[in-house]
């Protein structure tokens, strides 16, 4: 039978991005740290998968990366540890029915300045001061709202930032997304791309709190990269910074039990059929979960050591929000209607499309909450052309497109999500494809090959996405920030004692890498242990460094 270390500073259960992070954090600080991952991978939902013709990638989960965004990025110095970063021109462009388009340059605020007035006056006006004064704030923003874990003066901070960004009404937090949005523009076209692209971010427009600052980020032009060679990439960057470090990785040990003694949260089982059987893993200071609050504290930990109230919040846990993912290998990138307005939509290699007014975009989101597939599928998740920018993305000669559809894990309240199996895969496929030949005719001639990913083939993947959910769980009023995965959590502590969250709380886990960052953090802070020197860079701080040795000129502000 293979051996393995069986005592450990830190345990973390779940090899995903976040759970990652706080391992290679942990263990550069001289922590004795194990990641253990019930798959035969790390980085579930940070993917990089070849599902049909050989030598065509896709990313079926993280795409568009925010990693680059991140402290993470040169704390752990990940470019050193293989990570390869494109900061493209442009992202979240939006091809319109009308023959108009909205390409934003994400190098430069003044071009896109330049393209809101295209649209209207009053609007681009609005977006000027929001994008200048919003720059200046910007990394006290990210500071405070990411990178640093829940807290009374951290959320104020947060607050008080936006609240300060010219033209937004004292009672934002009020509003809803779709509210603020409409109250702040005029132009149906650009109010439905914001909408749109904060729910690409999980700040969805329907609700208040998150909704209303969810606009406000989107407002400042913030972009995405794209990892060369695949998302799975960053995974396996701070997976070589984490080993580097003296830590390790146990693949295939799945952990059916997190240990709980007296309240005390002092190592974990590993299962049967793992690669160590059965085996117990002692963790002397901490554990880590990187999975959701329902597998965490329902199934691991179990409701023997939960307060009853808090099972019952948690049974109730939203997790809202999931997507349909269609693939194509193609002979030529999508012809987008309105490429004569707005030539740089042919260079966009991040957009949305299909719904082209607030009222479409409320639409579709009313349908899938009511569990009903849209009849007009839109696409508002961020879809991608992969193989823009990274030449290992498909065959030489053909394009990689992927496109996320906004639909239901459940059809209806009498059905249920095998529906998928029987049938409704292929049938939303072949609307996705119908539906991108609307915004670029012709697309479907040139299709070599197709591939589709529903969201039951999402939550057999990876039992711990509830429902096929991307997001952790919907990022709600009272599933937000401190009550985020509960009320009295005290995230990323829990009221277990030396039980610790990277997934399921505030920040969401998304390849911002912020949720592990701040278990890092607070674990350490509770160890008793100081920050390292090296531990000391600021979100953001990357970007730059990226553009000079690319000769990029970045304008952050417009100046026109």
């Amino acid at each position: 039978m293979p051996q393995v270390n069986t005592d450990f500073d830190v345990i973390v259960v779940g090899g995903g991005i976040n759970g990652l992070t706080a391992g290679a954090y942990l263990a550069k600080s001289g922590v004795k740290v194990v990641v253990i991952e019930k798959g035969d991978q790390i980085g579930t939902h940070c993917a990089t998968e070849e599902y049909a013709t050989p030598g065509w990638r896709q990313n079926p989960h993280a795409s568009g990366i925010w990693t680059g965004h991140s402290t993470a990025m040169m704390d752990l110095e990940l470019e050193k540890f293989g990570l390869d970063l494109y900061v493209p021109q442009f992202s979240r462009a939006t091809p319109y029915l009308d023959g108009k388009a909205f390409a934003p340059d994400l190098w430069n605020a003044n071009r896109t300045y330049a393209k809101w007035r295209k649209f209207n006056e009053h609007d681009a006006k609005v977006f000027k001061d929001i994008m200048n004064a919003f720059v200046d704030r910007r990394q006290q923003i990210m500071r405070a709202f990411v990178y640093s874990p829940p807290s009374v003066e951290n959320w104020d901070t947060t607050v008080r930032l936006f609240g300060e960004l010219p033209h937004v009404p004292s009672d934002y937090l009020n509003l809803t997304g779709y509210e603020l949005i409409d109250t702040l523009f005029e132009d149906e076209q650009l109010k439905a791309q914001l909408a749109g692209w904060q729910h690409a971010c999980a700040f969805e427009p329907f609700l208040k709190v998150i909704g209303p600052i969810g606009a406000l980020l989107l407002v400042s032009s913030f972009g995405v990269q794209q990892s060369i060679g695949g998302s799975h990439q960053i995974p396996h960057a701070i997976f070589r910074c984490l080993v580097h470090h003296g830590g390790k990785v146990l693949q295939n040990c799945e952990v059916t039990k997190i240990l709980v003694k007296d309240g005390v949260a002092t190592g974990v089982e590993l299962g049967p059929h793992a690669s160590y059987p059965a085996k117990t893993l002692l963790a002397r200071k901490a554990v880590i979960s990187n999975l959701t609050p329902v597998p965490t504290f329902l199934r691991l930990v179990g409701e023997d050591h939960v307060d009853p109230a808090v099972a019952r919040v948690l049974r109730n846990y939203n997790y809202w929000g999931v997507l349909f993912t269609a693939g194509y290998l193609s002979k030529q990138e999508p012809n987008w209607v309105g490429s004569e307005f707005d030539p740089d939509l042919k260079k966009a290699w991040h957009f949305n499309f299909g719904a082209d007014t607030l009222a479409e975009v409320q639409k579709c989101f009313s349908d899938v909450d009511r569990g009903r597939i849209p009849e007009k599928l839109a696409f508002l998740g961020a879809n991608f052309i992969f193989s823009k920018h990274d030449p290992n993305a498909a065959p030489k000669g053909l394009h990689s497109v992927q496109l996320w559809a906004e639909v239901p894990y459940r059809i209806s309240r009498h059905s249920g999500p095998t529906d998928w199996d029987e049938g409704l895969t292929q049938d939303v496929l072949d609307r996705c494809t119908a539906r991108l030949d609307e915004y670029a005719p012709g697309f479907s001639k040139g299709i070599v090959d197709s591939f589709s990913y529903s969201p039951l083939d999402i939550s057999r993947r990876n039992d711990s996405a509830i429902g096929g959910v991307w997001s952790g769980g919907t990022v709600q009023p009272g599933q937000l920030y401190f009550d985020r995965p509960f009320l009295g959590c005290h995230p990323p502590r829990t009221p277990i004692q030396h039980l610790y969250l990277s997934n399921g709380v505030w920040p969401m886990s998304f390849s911002w890498l912020g949720a592990g960052h701040n278990a890092a953090l607070t674990v350490l802070e509770d160890l008793g242990i100081k920050r390292p020197d090296w531990w000391s860079h600021e979100p953001l701080e990357w970007i730059p460094t990226w553009a000079k040795r690319n000769n990029v000129t970045l304008v952050p502000k417009i100046t026109d």
